[in-house]
């Protein structure tokens, strides 16, 4: 009698080793398979290092404020510099940019190391301002310049069933980076984790120089910066799919998103976890981001991104709300992986609709505003909930923000619009 594992473990197999899989039809390309490993195994360094920011801060400061300080630092130079990214990446040679990219991220990391292995915990939260906002400066380039060389090494044709495999390079990470992070945290020390995030970028420096593929810039004539920016703007701005993609992603950005900022308080102060716990609830979130990267590989043919869309909206309000109101362990960490999965769901959903929508020649400055909805309105959020939580309350901004998500929601079923590409 076979078991009822069996049909389980052959849909498995056949989702990624099939001759007609999903997964084999983009990994048969060696620079996409190339650039996928590079961009994991830098990911991974870039989440043991989250988790340990996270702790370092916390427990320097015992602040929420100063978390969502930190997280803002980051943050905020995407909200000035991110819509200009995409225009300065189509105007530069993508391999040189995304190598001196990873050099500048690396640099920060040890920057961080060597400052805590001599001064501990007394190192001046100061650094961690100024390496936050190293890093989120750089980011404004790397971001678009990554997802653009990666999708540069896939034809187009397998580009919306390439972008789910892309994402899963980021998301697979936030399982792996945190379960390592709270190891290293409670063994050797938080200085471990920015050593090892300090290292791991010469993957995807090694990834770069390693592919085929031509990354120069395209030959046209050059165009004012200024002129591109309002270009990729109003492309953005007039086409209504796009129009109304942007303005939700800036509402959950805006709304949403800063519990990710609080999971160390969350796991201290509600969970009442130890070191090793910090890490677990990053892993849980993870976990989340691993089932909406298998959903969204899964739907990646079918018409039903706008239902995606909005159910993943609906999804977060409802997971915000719950992490308000319980205190069980099992019930938090069920919440946090429904909000790893409904995070990861709308965001590819949507970086997927921005890559198919816009034409050839404007993709790059495009994407940065889908990257700019993503990243650089958070810093608007990020820092008064953090500034609720830290007077009120961390269930109180919860709360909040459950709130304004779900209303959120409410606006995106009542659009009739129809959220796909052509």
């Amino acid at each position: 009698m076979e078991s009822e594992s069996g049909p389980l473990n052959r849909r498995v197999f056949d989702f990624f080793f099939a001759p007609d899989s999903k997964f084999v039809r983009v990994f048969r390309h060696r620079d996409f398979r190339i650039m996928w490993m590079g961009a994991f195994l830098s990911f991974v360094g870039s989440w043991v290092q989250n988790v340990g920011q996270g702790f370092l801060v916390y427990d320097i400061t015992q602040s929420k404020e100063k978390l969502a300080l930190i997280s803002f630092c980051g943050m905020v130079p995407v909200t000035f510099l991110g819509p200009f990214g995409g225009s300065i990446v189509d105007r530069l040679d993508r391999r040189k940019l995304l190598i001196w990219t990873q050099v500048l991220l690396a640099l920060g990391a040890f920057v961080v190391f060597f400052s805590y292995l001599y001064m501990g915990r007394k190192m001046p939260i100061e650094i961690l301002v100024v390496v936050a906002l190293l890093g989120g400066t750089v980011s404004c380039l790397e971001m678009p310049a990554r997802q653009l060389v990666i999708a540069d090494t896939i034809p187009r044709e397998d580009l919306p069933v390439a972008i789910p495999f892309q994402g899963l390079t980021f998301n697979l990470a936030r399982v792996v980076g945190p379960a390592i992070g709270g190891i290293l945290l409670a063994k050797v020390g938080v200085q471990a984790c920015y050593l090892v995030n300090g290292l791991s970028f010469a993957a995807l420096v090694l990834a770069t120089l390693a592919i085929r593929t031509n990354l120069s810039s395209q030959k046209r004539q050059i165009e004012p910066i200024g002129d591109l920016l309002k270009e990729g703007y109003l492309y953005t701005m007039h086409e209504p799919r796009l129009k109304v993609l942007f303005y939700l992603e800036t509402g959950v950005s805006l709304f949403a998103l800063f519990y990710l900022v609080q999971l160390p308080a969350l796991a201290k102060d509600i969970l009442h976890l130890g070191t090793r716990g910090v890490g677990d609830v990053y892993t849980a979130v993870g976990v989340g981001s691993i089932l909406a990267l298998t959903l969204t590989a899964k739907t990646a043919d079918l018409h039903i991104k706008g239902l995606l869309v909005r159910g993943a909206i609906t999804a977060m309000a409802l997971g915000l709300a719950g992490l308000a109101l319980l205190e069980n362990r099992i019930a938090v960490f069920g919440i946090l992986v429904m909000l790893g999965m409904a995070s990861v769901t709308l965001f590819n959903t949507c970086n997927s609709l921005f890559q198919l929508i816009a034409p050839e020649r404007l993709r790059g400055r495009v994407l940065s505003m889908h990257i700019w909805a993503l990243s650089g309105v958070g810093p608007l959020g990020v820092y008064p909930f953090g500034l609720l939580a830290e007077h009120f309350g961390l269930t109180y901004a919860l709360g909040w923000s459950a709130g304004l998500t779900g209303a959120l929601a409410i606006a995106a079923w009542s659009l009739r619009l129809r959220l796909e590409s052509e």
